[in-house]
């Protein structure tokens, strides 16, 4: 019941194996530690130790402008926290039977609502584009963008799809997951912006709605409740970042390896993603989705 059966063997690559025989004899030990109900730290806990100002993509220099996003953290990754990110293959990128296959919630009771797999983007947004009668336009703008629409035809849950390991209550707290209004009115402005084919706004759009402290602050600007979903395992903001931040830059890498973006436009999105851009209120792709939330919130419908 040692960790490797978590997946730590192919996360860890070359160390694996020598990590993995220490691992064994403490592994169960790790697994106790990491199940254990700690108090909590997970995003939007109020148990905090100090605030971060996230710097405004507006701001020069090392000043934050006033509108960037104040979120509450520990500060600092505990090492517990490392292990568990580790252990439990979070930010781990592959194609969601893989990431289904390892993830630890079939390994016993124990390990119930822990990880799951996230599609990015979210494949209700490409079944909304699916059935768009702009799908066709999308063929001649991007054809990989379009193949991976049709790809549902043949594989409607997407299986060969990409995805990201997370933390059961990230995914269930980002906006472009469940079906409430404002996830559904999320999906909606993802597929449209899926249709006009820029592939790299896509992801920063996806990106942010899909993080969970993101998801936070947008509802919380839209003036919506965010709600708290709990989990076997929590985690500081300190620590989400760092996951997320690891799994979108690897997303970068896989979708440019697949040609969906070229590789001028993967080098600006990890300067994005490693500038943290995903959880800036100031940034265009921000004040968009937020707009788009307060105008179709109260008139959509479906």
């Amino acid at each position: 019941m040692g960790l490797p059966a978590l997946g730590l063997i192919p996360f860890l690559g070359p160390l694996a194996f020598p990590v993995a025989l220490g691992t064994i004899a403490v592994g169960g030990f790790i697994l106790i530690k990491a199940i254990h109900k700690k108090p909590s730290y997970h995003p939007g806990s109020p148990i905090i130790t100090r605030s971060v100002m996230v710097k405004s993509n507006k701001a020069s220099g090392n000043e934050p402008t006033g509108n960037a996003a104040s979120k509450k953290t520990e500060g600092q990754r505990s090492s517990n926290e490392t292990t568990i990110i580790i252990a439990y293959g979070l930010g781990v990128v592959d194609t969601y039977k893989k990431v289904k296959k390892g993830r630890p919630s079939q390994f016993g009771p124990g390990n119930f609502r822990i990880a799951e797999a996230d599609h990015i983007p979210p494949l209700a947004s490409l079944r909304i584009a699916r059935n768009h009668e702009r799908l066709d336009r999308l063929l001649q703008v991007n054809p990989r963008l379009h193949e991976m629409i049709m790809s549902l035809d043949y594989d409607p849950t997407g299986q060969n799809l990409l995805t990201m390991r997370v933390l059961y209550q990230d995914h269930r707290d980002a906006l472009t997951t469940g079906n409430s209004r404002e996830s559904q009115v999320s999906s909606r402005l993802l597929a449209e912006t899926i249709l006009d084919g820029d592939a790299a706004l896509m992801l920063r759009k996806a990106f942010i709605m899909g993080h969970p402290i993101s998801s936070r602050q947008l509802r919380e600007d839209a003036g919506l409740a965010a709600p708290y979903t709990d989990g076997n395992i929590d985690m500081s903001d300190e620590g989400t970042m760092h996951y997320y931040r690891y799994g979108y830059i690897e997303l970068v890498k896989a979708y440019h390896k697949k040609g969906l973006i070229n590789k001028n436009q993967a080098k600006k999105l990890i300067s994005w993603v490693e500038r943290d851009m995903h959880l800036d209120r100031d940034t265009q792709e921000y004040e968009e989705i937020l707009d788009y939330i307060k105008r179709h919130f109260r008139v959509f419908r479906w």
